[in-house]
């Protein structure tokens, strides 16, 4: 019964090897994930940034001690 619970790690140049393991293994796969995931579909980067963010309003600003503009058109 004793055999049963044994260690799965049975010498210090194991425990080096498996802390380094345990850091980088997760470090590379979150790397390779980063990568996967910003190589998706990329258009041109003028295009792509009018197409997701869009204007709602626009806001035109005028000095009022300049003549007005005789091609614009009247507000009330």
């Amino acid at each position: 019964m004793s055999n049963e619970h044994g260690n799965l790690i049975k010498s210090p140049k194991q425990l080096i090897i498996m802390v380094f393991a345990s850091f980088f293994v997760p470090l590379i796969i979150i790397l390779l994930l980063m990568v996967f995931v910003n190589n998706g579909k990329r258009g041109d980067s003028s295009t792509t940034s009018e197409q997701l963010i869009k204007p709602v309003a626009q806001l035109n600003l005028q000095d009022s001690s300049a003549p007005a503009d005789p091609k614009a058109p009247a507000t009330k």
